[in-house]
């Protein structure tokens, strides 16, 4: 793949991200953009953390926007491609779909909101859908069109001057017969009658006569002046055409607007949300190999082609503080790796092609960044010294931490100096930033990040925050029970759940508060009276939420 082709690269931590890994990603990603290693991007894979995010803030820099999966989605492999407005006749849809060399293209409203998708295939088989009840087939009789798109399809002159663009059904038929056979065979209802004819003045004024709707007059042939005017005063449309009878009637069933064209029936519509290896399986047993894809509000955004799926991904990945695909987002796995920068030991999987890797035994990626600035000859801001400094004392713990290496220590210096803020001054204030359970009000806690559900006539509320240190839960237990306790008695609850969640070990404790009946139920090893151990649990929406509905699923069956 060419450097044009790729769209962005992306510079990513390890889930459940810490201050060291933000900081890295965020420092990396702004030296390859330097060194014109781009587009790139740095991402927070997963929630940003409080004292990251304060961190950023102190240092007036933006943190990396949030990402929770790196899957690669329908909207990475969408292209553009030429679309037919509504109201095209099938004669210019044709010209359009040759001139673009694609199998189908879509077929858009006023507001660009798809309607289907054209191919040749669909158009045969709808003009040869013969034998159809209403004559629409070929050989049928009936259009669906316009005086207007008629009038262009035949490169005719309206003689007449009656002109409209409202679509209706005609019925078509040709004077070639005696006035008297004429006479008999046209139907009575006249008001979607087309007549083609020739230099045949008496078919003319015939078809005046009984006010049909649209006569066409074929090889430049004259009418009459004065059946012209009445034409005009009886709302008959008259159109003059060098054409000969049999190209207009082969014409005619291309002035219908595309949109009767006929489209397949259950046509598959992709999202540009959807996952690629979840769609993968319909694009790939379609029978077309051109899909269309739309949002929310059915806009055709492009299409995607079944040889998108074999062409290599549009993105790439660099990790830091990390290097194994377990640490990594969800769905990383699909892109490829181009480079690694860690301190941590080497699990990552063989690559396909050459990758750059720097890792050193040291106490923070920072530290390793920090270097890789200094060695390139770059120079640092005093924001981006300070944020680098930041992630080098809080994951060695100001250098106190049995990781702590040399060169941890003398980045930490030369960051001091280019911050003008020192590393224990620093480390103060981020302590100041706590845990919610260190440091706020019970029913603050219990509510910061809270949700409740209705399952029958069953009533709960689910609450969690994030902790390194869940002896916090243990030590203010009956403070935080107490407030859940009087939560119930307000809102009318059967239950009430805080999830303390220890992302770093990535495991919670719950602390279960409600009818005996719901907690006797719950699937987890009890710590404690009303304390839960969930190991391995960290989402309350995938991993607990679905546990409860269980729960109060089975105990609405028993009663």
């Amino acid at each position: 793949m060419s450097s044009e082709s790729i769209r962005r690269i992306y510079v990513t931590g390890h889930r459940n991200p810490d201050i060291d890994s933000l900081a890295a990603a965020y420092a990396l990603a702004e030296l390859r953009r330097r060194q014109g290693i781009g587009p790139i991007t740095a991402i927070c894979p997963g929630m940003l953390p409080e004292r990251a995010a304060w961190l950023f803030r102190r240092f007036r820099l933006r943190p990396p926007s949030v990402r929770n999966d790196g899957y690669l989605r329908i909207r990475d492999i969408v292209e553009t491609v030429p679309v037919i407005a509504a109201g095209t006749t099938l004669l210019d849809a044709v010209k359009l779909l040759r001139e673009s060399g694609l199998q189908r293209l879509p077929v858009v409203d006023s507001g660009h909101r798809l309607l289907g998708m054209l191919s040749p295939v669909a158009l045969l088989a709808q003009l040869l859908n013969l034998g159809s009840a209403d004559e629409s087939d070929l050989a049928g009789r009936r259009i669906h069109s316009s005086i207007r798109l008629i009038t262009g399809v035949l490169e005719a002159e309206n003689l007449s001057g009656i002109d409209s663009a409202a679509t209706q059904d005609f019925n078509v038929y040709v004077a070639a017969m005696s006035l008297e056979r004429f006479e008999e065979h046209i139907p009575r209802d006249h008001d979607h009658l087309a007549i083609i004819v020739g230099d045949r003045p008496e078919i003319h004024l015939r078809a005046l006569h009984h006010r049909i709707r649209l006569l066409i007059v074929t090889g430049s042939q004259p009418v009459d002046p004065l059946i012209l005017k009445e034409a005009a005063a009886h709302g008959m449309a008259v159109l003059q055409t060098s054409l000969d009878s049999a190209a207009v009637i082969r014409r005619l069933k291309f002035s219908t607007p595309v949109e009767y064209g006929g489209f397949a029936a259950d046509e598959p519509v992709l999202s540009p949300d959807d996952r690629i290896r979840d769609q993968r399986p319909v694009i790939l047993n379609s029978a077309a190999d051109v899909l269309p894809v739309a949002d929310r509000d059915g806009r055709c955004l492009g299409a995607v082609f079944k040889r998108s799926l074999s062409a290599a991904p549009p993105y790439r990945i660099i990790m830091v503080d990390h290097n194994e695909p377990d640490q990594s987002l969800p769905g990383i796995e699909e892109i490829p790796v181009i480079e690694v920068v860690d301190h941590h030991r080497i699990g990552m999987l063989p690559t396909a092609t050459p990758i750059r890797f720097t890792g050193d035994v040291v106490g923070s990626t920072c530290t390793l960044v920090a270097a890789m600035f200094r060695s390139a000859g770059e120079r640092l801001s005093p924001e981006l010294a300070g944020l680098l400094l930041g992630g080098i004392i809080s994951d060695t713990l100001l250098l106190k931490s049995p990781t702590t290496a040399a060169l941890d220590r003398r980045m930490c210096e030369w960051l001091e100096k280019l911050s003008g803020v020192s590393g224990a001054e620093l480390m103060a204030e981020l302590l100041q930033i706590d845990s919610p359970l260190a440091g706020k009000p019970a029913d603050e806690v219990i509510s910061s990040d809270c949700k409740n559900y209705t399952d029958g006539d069953l009533r709960f509320a689910l609450a969690q925050v994030e902790e390194s240190n869940l002896e916090l839960l243990h030590q203010r237990h009956d403070e935080l029970a107490a407030a859940m306790h009087r939560r119930i008695e307000t809102e009318k609850l059967d239950f009430f759940g805080l999830l303390v969640t220890d992302v770093v070990r990535e495991n919670s404790e719950l602390l279960a508060i409600g009818r005996d009946d719901l907690i006797r139920a719950l699937p987890y090893k009890q710590l404690d009276h009303q304390l839960f151990f969930l190991p391995g649990v960290l989402s309350r929406k995938k991993q607990m939420l679905p546990q409860l509905l269980a729960i109060t699923a089975s105990l609405r069956d028993r009663n």
